[in-house]
């Protein structure tokens, strides 16, 4: 019998935690940042298998809702997965839109002629897309930073 893959852990994350929404999107987290209204969206959310991230208390003892104690975001990324036990093997690093959320796509080096500096399209071999936004990625001191952080942060090798 084969054993199933964990489903990939999807997040939506209030609106007071718009940094936090960011950092699990860098970690290839499905993470919607949304204004929570009512009930009913937070049932809709868990129907679909998003865990609600809020700091705000009127939804603290809703199913499928986790609320986040920390006040500086790292912290709340830590906070995160100390509680929810992530580890790395879930994380798909820098593979998703951190504005739009839509998962990256590799295209071709010549595709972004003109659309990046020249220095980075000299000096890069390797870009991403976002299909909904258009902004483009690539491999550089940025990434580098935020890898560098995230492991001071976790504690982990990435």
């Amino acid at each position: 019998m084969e054993e199933k893959a964990p489903a990939e852990r999807r997040f939506v994350v209030d609106s007071m935690l718009g940094k936090m929404a960011k950092w699990l999107r860098v970690l290839g987290f499905d993470t919607r940042y949304e204004h929570l209204k009512g009930q009913g969206q937070l049932q809709a959310y868990r129907s679909e298998g998003y865990l609600v991230l809020t700091r705000n208390q009127r939804w603290c003892a809703q199913p499928g809702v986790m609320c986040v104690a920390a006040n500086e975001p790292t912290e709340q990324l830590r906070e995160l997965v100390s509680r929810l036990s992530v580890t790395p093997v879930e994380v798909h690093l820098l593979k998703r839109c951190i504005i739009c959320n839509e998962p990256l796509n590799e295209v071709w080096r010549e595709k972004v002629l003109g659309l990046v500096p020249d220095y980075v399209f000299e000096t890069q071999t390797t870009f991403y897309e976002c299909p909904r936004c258009r902004r483009v990625y690539w491999p550089g001191s940025h990434p580098e930073r935020m890898l560098k952080r995230l492991q001071d942060v976790l504690g982990w090798v990435l």
